[in-house]
């Protein structure tokens, strides 16, 4: 059985993929949850190691992504999303996989930053209209066994 190695994005996909994950992170941390939702596919998946259950579809990742940044806003915590050492190679079907670690810092109202989150995150992108847009997700937190 052969297997095709993965092949790195060019320079010019690698820094459009920057930033993507640029405004993507922004935008949550902004709480524009709708500029957020409009980086993920009408089908897309969120999974993660912390919960048992997938959301999947864009109306289900609203659900939850509104959720979340409501309860940052009534904690009066303001979240910042840092990512970096990004990994993007072309898979067989024209689609990227995008590996990262993303750190989430949190910093409470007239209180210090702190660490909140360290994950690996693992992404597929692919072009949907003219732009690249998140198909699958999967998060793996670091303090999750």
């Amino acid at each position: 059985m052969t297997s095709i190695e993965p092949r790195p994005v060019e320079n010019a996909t690698y820094t459009q993929l920057q930033q993507f994950y640029a405004e993507h992170m922004s935008a949550i941390d902004d709480g524009e949850v709708e500029r957020w939702l409009d980086t993920f596919t009408d089908d897309a998946t969120i999974a993660n190691n912390a919960r048992p259950e997938p959301a999947r579809g864009r109306a289900t990742i609203a659900v939850v992504a509104h959720r979340l940044v409501a309860e940052a806003r009534a904690q009066r915590v303001v979240h910042r999303h840092w990512t970096g050492m990004l990994q993007a190679v072309w898979l067989p079907d024209g689609s990227v996989q995008a590996t990262s670690y993303a750190m989430v810092v949190e910093t409470p109202a007239a209180g210090s930053p702190h660490l909140w989150r360290s994950t690996r995150c693992r992404d597929t992108l692919v072009r949907s209209g003219g732009r690249w847009r998140i198909r699958e997700r999967y998060v793996r937190h670091d303090d999750v066994g």
